[in-house]
């Protein structure tokens, strides 16, 4: 097996997974619904994926769709993908058809693995090519085709109404996962959880940073993001040792749950953590990253009797981090924008060089690219940094970031919708749709039908649980929404 690194000599993620399966090839690598699966296993399915891929005709280079229930086959597909030199882009079944349409038509895969059951012909057409992973053969693994250069696509919330497919390198996500293994001292008897969403990019934070160091990865059943409070006995029957929650889920947790020292460490982040009572962890860390920055761009080690809102801390290992007011950097205590750089950094946005270069820019009298977040923050008297809250209009959901734009975008093309805005009810923490409805068009009775139609199209995370009808959006004197008498809006 020959190796490739990345530019500064790092190897990839499928490359420090392969060596786990060589030195330890019976351990247990994965786990779901009472299944295991080996290294050695997880490798040659890999390896027989990223051979059919190649003998039907996918190019190194190209990506490839990921259409499978959640559980040990999505990283045994995202690892054959990698072996054969593709990027992969994983679309957990039940997304809403609107948005698989729009990240297909964005992402043109040129094949999509799936399962035998045929649901993928009927769920994803256009696609040239369906491989069936459970037919694939089993053979050894071969890295000479892992490229040094994309690793996986993310499509994010956009403010176009379109969502945005944020392309991720194999060099950040190997530091990453370096880092992660050196900061929580993963070991190859370690435990871990998957809880997060597939199409989020914490689900591979929450997986490939484990096997890359010979732990095992343990599926989480669905309905424990319901049931916070029975994720304490599903840690201790699984002797789970490291786990992530998305921030609701973790304050959830750390408020109505149980079995609290099963954990040797829980790592959070996707939100603004705040903690009313301090917490009962042995370790808790909070993380800021968006999926621009490979992930995790800085953490925060949260102490025991900590109250209130709690920093995002400093930045990790391959990141930098500036926050600007305007063109100068912000002092101590003041607010700007924060803007991350360094090696975490995504190569940029798919197929869409006008919003890379307004994103990732340059900044005078600092080396390399810059992320701007458009998120608030300050640093505190310990060099912490603070999060205060966006810039634009973006909103953190259950963890999620969300994009008003998109969901204005998908609801205005709902008959009988003149216009609309969507902004998230601080004082109810409900995601509210005002809608104009045209002459004869919708009005209070049609909120079940507009909630319908969303749900047709849009993760729940993004479907606004309230709907207010106003004649009309009301402005301020400078011709910007006045979204403080929208709030009013009885």
């Amino acid at each position: 097996m020959s190796a490739s690194t990345g530019r500064n000599g790092i190897r990839s993620v499928p490359e420090m997974v392969l060596e786990q399966a060589r030195r330890q090839p019976d351990a247990p690598a994965l786990k779901s619904d009472g299944k295991r699966t080996t290294y050695r296993a997880l490798v040659e399915r890999a390896a027989g994926l990223a051979r059919a891929l190649t003998r039907s005709g996918v190019r190194p280079g190209a990506v490839v769709a990921i259409h499978l229930e959640r559980g040990v086959a999505v990283p045994a597909a995202q690892l054959g993908i990698w072996l054969m030199g593709g990027i992969c882009l994983t679309l957990p079944p039940g997304m809403p058809r609107g948005r698989l349409e729009a990240i297909l038509a964005d992402a043109a895969p040129e094949a999509v693995v799936g399962d035998s059951s045929g649901a993928v012909d009927a769920e994803l057409p256009g696609v040239p090519r369906v491989i069936d992973l459970a037919a694939c053969a089993v053979v050894p693994p071969d890295a000479s085709g892992v490229s040094a250069g994309s690793a996986y696509l993310i499509h994010t919330s956009g403010s176009t109404g379109v969502p945005k497919g944020v392309l991720v390198g194999h060099e950040s996500f190997a530091l990453l996962a370096r880092w992660h293994g050196d900061t929580y001292g993963v070991t190859p008897g370690d435990r871990a959880s998957s809880i997060a969403a597939m199409s989020f990019d914490a689900f591979m934070w929450e997986t490939w940073p484990y096997l890359c160091h010979g732990a095992s990865v343990h599926f989480a059943p669905d309905e424990l993001k319901l049931a916070p409070w029975e994720l304490g006995d599903w840690y201790r029957e699984q002797a789970i040792d490291l786990s992530f929650l998305p921030t609701p889920l973790a304050e959830a947790y750390l408020r109505h749950g149980t079995r609290f020292g099963q954990l040797r460490c829980l790592l959070t982040g996707g939100d603004r953590l705040r903690l009313w009572d301090g917490h009962p962890l042995r370790r808790f860390v909070n993380h800021y990253g968006p999926t621009e920055t490979t992930v995790v761009a800085t953490s925060y080690e949260v102490a025991p009797r900590s109250t209130g809102p709690v920093p995002i801390g400093r930045a990790i290992d391959s990141a930098r981090t500036m926050v600007l007011d305007g063109q100068r950097q912000a002092g101590t205590g003041a607010a700007g924008e924060l803007l991350v750089g360094g090696a975490c950094l995504a190569l940029g946005y798919w197929r869409n060089r006008a919003a890379t270069e307004r994103s990732f820019v340059r900044v005078t009298g600092s080396a390399g690219r810059w992320y701007r977040t458009g998120d608030l923050v300050r640093r505190n008297d310990e060099g912490e940094l603070e999060f205060l809250g966006r810039i634009d209009r973006q909103i953190k959901v259950r963890g999620v970031r969300v994009e008003p734009g998109e969901i204005e975008g998908v609801l205005g093309r709902y008959p009988g919708v003149n216009d609309v805005v969507v902004d998230w009810n601080q004082d109810q923490s409900l995601l509210t749709a005002y809608v104009v409805g045209a002459p004869d068009g919708v009005d209070r009775r049609s909120a079940s039908a507009l909630k319908q139609f969303m749900l047709r199209h849009l993760p729940s995370e993004m479907v606004p649980q309230t709907y207010v009808f106003v004649e009309s959006i009301p402005m301020t004197v400078h011709g910007k929404i006045d979204r403080i008498s929208l709030l009013r809006t009885p």
